[in-house]
């Protein structure tokens, strides 16, 4: 496990899936992430790549061939490479090897950089096509994982807290809703997103799904816990909101991604996916998103 500290928040992050796994405000010991239980969702903020999502049947083609992935692809799954830490930043790296290249034909190096300053922590994907002759298809995406206040009754249902998520700027966003794992655009619609409240029913049909805007942040207010998480994606522009149903977890994912689960019309030909990106060989791409973490706001 790797720890970044500066004199406001101290960050765990480990080598399996390259997954940031704390962020605890150092003045009062408050735990940021979700911690994982197996319960509702075991995870905290697994990586994804190099899917984003479902693919139909976990299945995909590629030059006349099918493969198989599994929901949001082998990454997080996989031990990456310690490359460089400091302080307040460490980097780490995947490379394509002969067991991805069975499920997933490309080469590729996939690099993660984290940068802890002041109450912010900045998450890094750097892709590379090392391929002489071959375009590289890929998705890439974070799913981080936030405890929020949530109450927990012993009659009755749990439910959140006074939860509720904006963007800056407020306004008509593009809202994408899945059926049974794939995004349904013929359903697409636009929506006003302006403080909008969080209840577990929000996501009885799975996530909420929006395209975002250039600039645009994305903000979770939980004032029970005096506690605001504030996302600024940079060429990631698609957002999940999630949390686990119909079992009820106390925590929220706010989801950057550059990429998005198989249509419901979708071909499963790789080059046709919706929102794949095309990285021609011998180019890097990087994507990136901030997070601010702030305690004690009134």
């Amino acid at each position: 496990m790797i720890i970044l500290k500066n004199d406001r928040l101290t960050v765990k992050i480990s080598e399996l899936g390259a997954e940031l796994r704390s962020v605890i405000d150092n003045e009062s010991n408050y735990e940021f992430m979700w911690q994982g239980d197996k319960r509702y969702w075991n995870g905290t903020a697994p990586v994804l790549f190099p899917i984003v999502g479902e693919l139909k049947n976990n299945q995909y083609q590629y030059q006349g061939k099918t493969y198989e992935l599994p929901r949001h692809g082998f990454a997080r799954r996989m031990t990456f490479q310690t490359q460089a830490v400091t302080d307040n930043s460490a980097t780490f790296y995947l490379k394509s090897n002969e067991e991805t290249l069975k499920v997933y034909p490309f080469e590729f190096s996939f690099q993660i950089t984290y940068i802890l300053f002041e109450d912010k922590v900045s998450v890094s994907y750097e892709v590379l096509n090392p391929a002489t002759d071959q375009v590289l298809y890929y998705s890439v995406g974070g799913h981080p994982a936030f405890n929020v206040s949530h109450h927990r009754p012993k009659t009755g249902q749990p439910e959140f807290v006074d939860v509720s998520y904006t963007f800056e700027p407020a306004g008509s966003y593009l809202n994408i809703p899945l059926v049974n794992g794939s995004a349904d655009l013929n359903k697409a619609k636009y929506i006003n997103v302006n403080n909008n409240p969080i209840l577990h029913k929000t996501f009885k049909r799975d996530a909420q799904i929006f395209l975002l805007a250039k600039d645009t942040k994305v903000v979770l207010n939980d004032p029970n816990n005096e506690v605001k998480i504030t996302m600024n994606p940079n060429q990631l522009n698609l957002v999940g909101i999630w949390s686990s149903y119909p079992k009820k977890g106390g925590f929220v994912c706010i989801e950057p991604w550059a990429g998005l689960a198989d249509t419901t019309n979708s071909t499963g030909e790789l080059t046709e996916k919706y929102a794949i990106n095309q990285l021609n060989p011998g180019s890097i791409k990087t994507h990136d998103y901030t997070l601010t973490f702030e305690k004690g706001i009134c």
